[in-house]
């Protein structure tokens, strides 16, 4: 039924949009090199003259605007060390321009061009939204996750050290109640091996981040915010390498690049990527002990290295097709191909080390993406992305040792098992993914956009170890999803007000089958389950004066359950619960954003949100023993009320000196004073348990290019994060010592070089500078003082 009606919509909205006016927009690309060496230049302002539109270029001198009416424009070009120019282009017959800049001899006073960037633009939307750029800090030593970690409203919090388990927390909510996408395509398909965990910084170009409310136009059912992964994608011939090297015998490369024939626009793109880590690093505290097998006595004075631990992955994505041509803007046919270890070194906490357990990972994504701006009329925009995932997973823990946590063996369960019963099993996944998205322009004014995300997913398992009657490989967990939008957009009072309203469609439906072993014969055990909600809401800004923002957004958002948590995923130490209900949130934001403000040679930006959240049947994982082992278990709450405001501050000074600022602080509760069982509630009005609710950020750069001949590229830079202490369980349930998490005060440190003609950079990076003990979900350590140096080199 559903696939009818998004065939009628399909239709129905190319009968509709065929009848409008048309808006004559085109993409504006360009790049701007240096005259004498030809080599692209980095980090120029680009401003259309006489509007507020203004991008950066990136580390190749390249440019673009993703849409601009065909005309003639003057361009103003600005770089630090280079003579300003400003070009003309004539956008009606071409849309693409080489800009050469001559080198500054003299040290003048430099003339600010200030505009309005896309990133710009993205973030006074009505939506609580931020872009991060990675372009100037894809040189360093640094992860995906450390980088939303620095961005205001986020919390990272992961379970070790490189590849470990790793939860995102946006404006109080948390888990999967934040989706993640790559180039708007939902994550979570392309599996653990290829995942924000895994991919290097050097292959992402920017970073969406969306605070409560999301837009239509990505297609998921984000309860408490979205974080869209953009790639880079070369316009031109390119190839590009980085290698670093580190602490716990860290290890990662990645190499991307791309060819495009400018005559008939073929296009190849490849990337890939290999990370290694032993992660053998230091740990203590209560959990960490050693019993003496022969007196009983704890030894809780251990200081020791984790040994089990090690993770190593690698990926590659390899694009073919064409772009930029008259009938298609992107045609690509593509291939994902990700493989992953990962030792496990104890459960959900640290009191049981493992010595043995590990878990592979392997996923093939074939996929065919096809995108068109003014298909048959101008203004109608259409995306389609069709993929199956093909995704597997083994566990393997059946030894009969037990370890202490020095790694040495300290008694045996003869039934096999660290974590319970002795397990080698593998589980295939198969899903199905179509995505399907059109906008429609009126005009500059009003933009009317569909969104569908149609998913089916299947899941196989088969345990080796299964002693009779228990084996699972006859049975199969499947689940249906479908969601799909529907917005209007409208730009008014002369481009002052903005606003965006939406309606979401969310309906699913799931079939397990499991067997029982009875009189020698195995019966088959049917479950189903199925649900539709519908979301809402609308978000809004308004330019009060000349750089001042207000922005309100307010949605009743719906979150499914995914089918790790309705099915589980023992490979990360989670049970299944097949009666998990949808999460349903009713959200509301209220920002300000205040800036670029430009005096003399600084510039200042101040942004800052207001939330609320109702949540009801929140999603949350807590602990509970089986047979002995501590597991992870997703469990509704009943109402789940969550408050704050997060703020971020950001300086700079004559393009030298940069300064970020931001904070954040939430209050969730848990707000439901009955259970489902008619008690009361023991943890009614209690904070959220083993979550922090305080966090500051900030982080310095300083660029030393004036002490470097030829246009080299010193920077240093001081990150610093403050996390306030936490309860790990419920606070109104004892508060001694042991069930707090403490303050933690972590400062980076780190210099990087890029040498001139941007071809070669390198970079020094050292994390938890002062070797602080750092903990993080259920109290577990994360790594303490870490060294680490990359290289960066451009081939092409």
């Amino acid at each position: 039924m559903t696939r009818i009606l998004l065939l009628n919509l399909f239709f129905i909205s190319f009968g509709t949009f065929s009848v409008f006016g048309q808006t004559n927009t085109e993409p504006l690309r360009g790049i701007v090199l240096d005259s004498k060496t030809n080599e692209g230049i980095p980090f120029c302002t680009i401003v259309i003259e006489g509007t507020n539109k203004g991008v950066h270029s990136n580390e190749n001198g390249e440019f673009g605007y993703s849409k601009i009416k065909k005309g003639k424009y003057k361009l103003q070009i600005v770089r630090t060390g280079y003579i300003n120019k400003t070009v003309e282009a004539d956008w009606s017959n071409q849309n693409n321009i080489t800009v050469y800049l001559e080198e500054n001899e003299i040290k003048l006073d430099e003339v600010l061009i200030t505009g309005q960037s896309e990133s710009t633009e993205m973030e006074t939307q009505g939506f609580s939204s931020k872009s991060i750029k990675t372009e100037k800090i894809e040189i360093q030593s640094i992860e995906l996750s450390t980088l939303l970690d620095q961005t205001s409203g986020i919390n990272v919090r992961q379970e070790g050290g490189l590849g470990s388990r790793t939860r995102y927390s946006i404006n109080g909510l948390s888990g999967n109640a934040v989706r993640f996408f790559i180039d708007g395509v939902p994550m979570e398909y392309y599996g653990q091996s290829y995942s924000i965990n895994s991919l290097p910084v050097n292959l992402i170009e920017e970073l969406e981040v969306y605070k409560g409310v999301v837009p239509v136009n990505l297609g998921s059912d984000a309860l408490g915010g979205a974080i869209n992964i953009k790639t880079k994608s070369a316009k031109k011939s390119s190839l590009n390498f980085s290698y670093s090297a580190g602490s716990f015998n860290t290890h990662q490369v990645a190499l991307n690049g791309g060819y495009r024939n400018q005559k008939n626009g073929l296009t190849f793109r490849g990337s890939l990527f290999y990370n290694y880590s032993d992660n053998n690093y230091e740990v203590w505290g209560d959990d960490v002990y050693v019993v003496d097998p022969n007196t009983g006595r704890v030894d809780r004075s251990v200081k020791a290295k984790r040994f089990n631990d090690a993770y190593e992955a690698y990926g590659t994505k390899v694009d073919f097709g064409f772009t930029d041509v008259k009938w298609a803007d992107q045609l690509l046919i593509s291939m994902v191909y990700s493989d992953m270890y990962k030792e496990v070194q104890h459960g959900a906490t640290m009191n049981v080390p493992y010595g043995e357990r590990f878990y592979t990972q392997g996923n093939v994504v074939p996929s065919i993406n096809y995108q068109k701006k003014d298909l048959f009329v101008d203004g109608l925009d259409v995306s389609l992305f069709s993929s199956y995932a093909m995704n597997t997973r083994t566990l393997v823990d059946t030894t009969t040792n037990k370890y202490n946590w020095y790694g040495e063996v300290w008694a045996q369960n003869p039934g096999g098992g660290e974590a319970g019963n002795p397990t080698h099993s593998t589980t295939d996944e198969g899903t199905l993914i179509n995505r399907f998205n059109t906008s429609y322009s009126f005009n500059d004014n009003n933009i009317i956009n569909f969104n569908a995300v149609i998913t089916d997913y299947k899941r196989t398992a088969f345990n080796r170890e299964a002693p009779i009657g228990q084996d699972t490989r006859n049975n199969y967990s499947k689940m249906n999803k479908n969601i799909l939008g529907l917005s209007y957009s409208n730009t008014a009072i002369d481009g002052r007000l903005r606003t965006n309203i939406f309606g979401k469609y969310y309906g699913y439906n799931v079939n397990v089958l499991d067997h029982e072993y009875r009189d020698g014969e195995y019966y088959p055990i049917y479950n189903s389950t199925s649900d539709v909600n519908y979301g809402y809401g609308i978000a809004t800004s308004y330019d009060l004066f000349n750089k001042l923002t207000l922005q309100f957004s307010a949605e009743q958002a719906v979150r499914l359950p995914e089918p790790d948590e309705l099915f589980g995923n023992y490979a990360a130490n989670v049970n299944a619960a097949i009666n998990l209900k949808p999460e349903i949130s009713k959200n509301l934001n209220f920002g300000i954003r205040y800036g670029e403000l430009n005096f003399n040679e600084h510039s200042l930006t101040f942004s800052t949100t207001f939330f609320f959240r109702d949540v009801e049947n929140m999603i949350q994982q807590s602990t509970q023993v089986v047979s002995g082992v501590e597991v992870y278990v997703n469990e509704n709450f009943g109402e789940i009320l969550s408050k704050g405001l997060d703020f971020q501050i950001d300086y700079d000074y004559n393009r030298k000196f940069e300064a970020i600022f931001s904070g954040s602080y939430n209050d969730t509760r848990y707000m439901s004073e009955y259970d489902i069982y008619g008690r009361k509630n023991m943890y009614y009005g209690s904070r959220l348990k083993n979550a922090p609710f305080l966090q500051f950020n900030s982080s310095f750069k300083y660029h030393l290019n004036d002490i470097i001949k030829n246009k080299g590229d010193l920077s240093v830079y001081w990150n610093i994060r403050y996390i306030h202490e936490y309860y790990r369980h419920w606070e109104n349930i004892g508060s001694d010592n042991k069930d707090m998490i403490p303050t933690q005060f972590v400062n980076d440190l780190g210099a990087s070089y890029r040498f001139p003609k941007n071809k070669l950079a390198i970079s020094l990076d050292v994390k938890n500078l002062f070797n602080e003990q750092v903990f993080d979900n259920f109290a577990i350590q994360q790594p303490g003082r870490g060294v680490y140096f990359k290289i960066n080199y451009s081939i092409l």
